[in-house]
């Protein structure tokens, strides 16, 4: 229902990504998902990075909630081709 892992890997620097089905959503899994995956993370020594968008209140408070914290902030800028 809910997936955490490692999406990009710098020597070891992890950052996280976490994906919750649809329907399971708001039912703490993603929670549940990232506590494995950050016990993991300290117990092989690898530091967890994780960002997102600041509009991701969801992200943020999960992030907040794993004692994860803002390292720095930064603009992306995107544009549609058509």
């Amino acid at each position: 229902m809910s997936v955490c892992f490692s999406a990009f890997v710098e020597g070891s620097t992890h950052a996280i990504d976490i994906e919750t089905l649809e329907g399971h959503r708001q039912r703490n899994y993603a929670a549940l998902a990232a506590q494995a995956y950050m016990k993991q993370c300290h117990r092989v020594g690898i530091r967890p990075y994780w960002d997102c968008m600041p509009d991701n209140t969801g992200s943020i408070r999960l992030a907040q909630s794993i004692g994860l914290s803002l390292d720095f902030d930064y603009q992306v800028y995107w544009y549609t081709i058509e």
